[in-house]
Formats: C-alpha cells, structure tokens, sequence
C-alpha cells in the first residue's frame, strides 16, 4: 500500500495550488464580483515571493509579501469595480501584463530568460510528532510544508466564517446588494474587504509554487493553476463546503497523469487528464445551471398551465340575446 500512500501524498500537493485559487474564486463571487484576475495574482505572488526571498534571506517575509502582493491586486479591482470599469477586460489585461511583466524583469534585471533559481531556503517540511510515526497515514498526511496544511485550514475557516454574521454580509452583498444596503450593510466596504482576503489567498498560492519546495521561478509558473481554480469553484457551485472536494478533483487528476507515465502511458495521454478533468467538470456545470433553469421556467408558469378546460358558456333558458360575435380578423366577412 506504500503507492497508495505516494498516491495521496502527491495528490494533496497538487491540490493545495488550485484549492487557494478555488478559494479565492468563491470569496470573489460570494461577494459579487467577477474575478478573472486570480491567474495574475498567483504569478506575481510567485514573482514576488521569490524576489523578496532572494532580497531578504527569509521565506516567511517573502510569503507575507506574495499575500500583499495579492492584496494589492484586489484593491485594484475592488478601485475598478467603483469607477464603472468592465472587469472582464481589465483581468484579462492584468493577466497579460503580469505574464509579460515577470518575463521582462527576468531577462533585463534577473540575467534570465525562461527561469530564476537564486539560492534560498525553501520552507521546508513540517514533521508532526503523532503523525509522523503512524506507518502508513504518515506517508500519506506528511513531509508537507506548512501551507499544504495551511490551504486545507483556509477552507474551514471560510466554511466557518460564511456561518458567522459578518460572512452572512458577504453573501447578503453578493446576493442583493441593494437590499444588503437598505438592511445598513456598506456594500462597497464589504466587497473591498473580501478582494483583499482573496487577493492575499491567491498570493500565497503564488508562494507555494515558488518558495514552498522547488525554490525557483518559471515563465508562466501559474500555468493556468488560476483558471482552474476559478472551474473548481463553478464546480462546487461556489459552496464553501464543497471547495476543497472540487479542488482534489483535479489536484488527484493531476496526479494521476504523473502517476500513469511510469506504467509507460504516452505523455500525450496523461497530459490530457487534467484538461480532460476541467472540461468534464464545465460541461457538469453547464447541465447542471440549464437543467435548473428549465426546473425554475417550469415552477414559475406552473400556475400559467390551464389543468382542466371550462365548458363554453350557454345562454340561459328564457334568455334569447345571441352570444356575441367571435371577432374576426380585419378584412374577412363574420
């Protein structure tokens, strides 16, 4: 059973850089915002966090500024959203810009073109003294580094957080924001507030793929991780609950394709399980709101729907008034 516990392992890392960026995505539509920007935040958060880590000599304040950096995307957004911009256009500018951005200070500043590896301390494993010395749920749950641990954490408290009367706010907001404010709620403060959470959230997914164990930096490092993210959240229906399940079905899909390669299954094929995985989970999605939709239409006109026909009206006995004329269409004799 020692490949299964590989297996887990493996997967649960995998998950940890979508379930952050699932994470931020739910946040961003709980509220009412359309964030199309995570990819952008996770790449500068990698950018980021190596830099100040290669600047400073310490992994913590490098996380802590990839969160900021983060943050600081989200603020430009939640600026954007004030001032009428389309957000649509301006995360998709955002994402090219921090793309080419990245690639820019590599080559004019870094003496790199593809990728940057400064000599720093990653952060390492975590060794927890209980789990550590069970046999087989030690190699499954350990040698991780804290923010593994941390993202599945970051799930709870946000299941926790949407029960408490301040997450009631967020999805108030997000659902009937003129109603949330004739209840007193400040809309734009809410919606501000939780970009900055998830901006700060995508950031350290930046982190993990950065400083968390490989300790370098790659052209387009996200590699779509963000968009991913933002499936598994549409496929968890933007539940809290269900984030982290949705994130660990493509985090294992993942590792599956990593895992099937040394059984000599073509790369081309295993590299097509995780794409494979996000299409099905978008057409699921894409059933599921039509089938909803066709439920709604149907609950909505059901009073609409003439169950039993009433007989025509006949005159009543002494009455010799004909009924009235069927009107006719104009031009044709009655």
């Amino acid at each position: 059973m020692s490949w299964w516990a590989d297996f887990m392992n493996s997967g649960l890392r995998l998950t940890t850089p979508i379930l952050f960026a699932a994470i931020a995505s739910l946040l961003s539509a709980r509220v009412g915002i359309l964030n199309l920007a995570i990819e952008a935040k996770v790449l500068g958060g990698a950018f980021v966090a190596i830099l100040v880590t290669a600047a400073t000599g310490n992994v913590v304040v490098g996380v802590v500024a990839a969160a900021a950096f983060g943050s600081l995307i989200g603020f430009v957004m939640a600026m954007a959203d004030r001032l009428g911009v389309d957000l649509v256009v301006l995360a998709i500018g955002l994402n090219m810009l921090l793309l080419q951005a990245t690639v820019f200070f590599m080559r004019a500043f870094l003496d790199g073109v593809g990728t940057y590896n400064p000599d720093i301390e990653t952060l390492g494993a975590v060794e927890i003294p209980v789990l550590s010395s069970l046999p087989l749920l030690g190699r499954m749950l350990g040698g991780m580094n804290v923010l593994v641990y941390g993202a599945f954490l970051v799930a709870l408290a946000v299941v926790l957080f949407l029960r408490t009367r301040a997450g009631r706010h967020v999805v108030a907001v997000g659902d009937a924001p003129a109603a949330a404010a004739s209840a007193g709620i400040n809309v734009k403060r809410t919606q501000l507030r939780t970009l900055l959470a998830a901006g700060a959230i995508a950031g350290l997914e930046g982190a993990y793929l950065s400083v968390g164990d490989l300790g370098l930096f790659t052209r387009n490092m996200s590699s779509d991780r963000g968009w991913i993210g933002i499936t598994a959240a549409l496929l968890a229906v933007n539940m809290a609950a269900y984030i982290a399940p949705a994130a660990m079905v493509f985090g294992f899909a993942a590792a599956a394709s990593i895992r099937l390669q040394e059984f000599g299954v073509p790369g081309s094929v295993t590299q097509f399980i995780p794409q494979g995985a996000a299409l099905v989970a978008l057409i699921l999605v894409g059933v599921r709101t039509t089938s909803r939709q066709s439920l709604l239409h149907l609950w909505r006109h059901s009073s609409r729907i003439r169950w039993r026909t009433r007989p025509p009206t006949q005159p009543a006995e002494g009455n010799s008034e004909p009924a009235p004329p069927a009107p006719t269409r104009q031009g044709e004799q009655p």
